[in-house]
């Protein structure tokens, strides 16, 4: 009953007409928003509806949330939902928003730190449950060149994606078909993802330059993180250097960037 009544509130507000500052919004802010194609902007307004309405967004910092603010943020974490089925990111209840760069406190395994603590300076991060953090002028940076390969929201999306089954490994749950379908294309992804990241890590040690940026060979939960960004903003140069990459990534997102990529 509970999942029924979620579904019926949902459908109502995807059918809200959108409101018309925020379309401008898009149009100004959202660069990707204008490649895409008619049908796509309409589900991507629709989602951006339910997730607003779903998820809390909280100032940190002396930051103050606006519309812009909200809707920006809500049409990155969307864009990688179109054309899926979704459950808009549910283990995902704030998303907290910074000025810039922030200090979090994290777990250290250095035996000098009294504390056990550490400070480090962030731009953003993903909590397994709860929340989303982010800084806003990397966001906007992030928004509004969207073919440097670099893009915070999208980062940080993904990760999300990435932890719905508890696990932050680089493996998100890949849904549809059979099951054996299914565990074919978890062997194809584990394969594929991993060779590509242990040949980042090379090309890194020989002192090469990667399309994918270097913050991918840290682990293969930021590998999965990093290609999400080179998928949506870089996917000509993605697809022609890394194509078995290129395409798992595009069954998952069940997007083809290049389509509506200029140039």
């Amino acid at each position: 009953m509970l999942g029924f009544l979620k579904n019926r509130r949902r459908q109502e507000l995807r059918r809200q007409p959108f409101p018309g500052p925020w379309r401008e919004l898009l149009l100004h802010r959202f660069p990707l928003f204008s490649r895409l194609p008619p049908a796509d902007q309409q589900e991507l307004e629709e989602h951006i509806q339910v997730f607003l309405a779903e998820k809390n967004f909280e100032g940190c910092g002396g930051q103050e949330i606006t519309d812009e603010i909200r809707v920006l943020i809500a049409a990155h974490a969307c864009l990688l939902l179109l054309h899926r089925d979704t459950d808009y990111y549910p283990g995902l209840r704030s998303i907290l928003v910074y000025p810039s760069t922030y200090v979090a406190r994290t777990e250290s395994r250095e035996e000098e730190e009294t504390d056990g603590r550490e400070s480090r300076a962030r731009l953003g991060e993903s909590w397994q449950q709860g929340a989303v953090v982010l800084a806003w002028d990397s966001t906007v940076a992030g928004a509004a060149d969207p073919a440097d390969g670099g893009n915070l929201v999208f980062h940080e999306f993904a990760h999300q994606l990435d932890q719905e089954d508890g696990l932050a490994d680089g493996v998100p749950v890949l849904s549809g078909g059979s099951f054996r379908h299914r565990r074919g294309r978890y062997a194809a992804w584990v394969r594929i993802l991993g060779d590509e990241y242990e040949q980042l890590i090379a090309t890194l040690a020989r002192g090469h330059a990667p399309l994918l940026d270097e913050y991918g060979a840290t682990n293969p939960a930021e590998f999965f993180a990093v290609a999400t960004e080179h998928f949506f903003e870089q996917p000509r140069q993605l697809k022609d250097r890394h194509p078995e990459l290129y395409e798992q990534l595009r069954q998952f997102y069940r997007q083809n960037p290049v389509e509506y990529s200029p140039g």
